[in-house]
């Protein structure tokens, strides 16, 4: 359903931090499409939001920064620039 970058930093995590790191993705993911207007139906491969070992490779004209909500949640914040 992701990116196929996303897909494979996923892949190369330890299985320990893959739940994590999804959550983490799926939520940089979401704030970046909700940001767009398109939300979920844009698809999640079309994009690729710099997610697990990339955090600073935010799409041309965007800024995605994850936000501290505790171990249990991942949230982040997207803005156009």
């Amino acid at each position: 359903m992701l990116h196929p970058l996303e897909t494979s930093e996923l892949a190369l995590c330890e299985e320990e931090n893959r739940p994590r790191l999804f959550a983490r993705t799926w939520a940089r993911k979401e704030a970046y499409l909700k940001g767009l207007g398109t939300g979920l139906r844009r698809g999640l491969s079309t994009d690729y939001v710099g997610a697990a070992q990339n955090p600073g490779t935010d799409p041309k004209g965007w800024r995605i920064s994850d936000l501290e909500v505790g171990d249990a949640h991942a949230a982040a914040v997207a803005i156009q620039c």
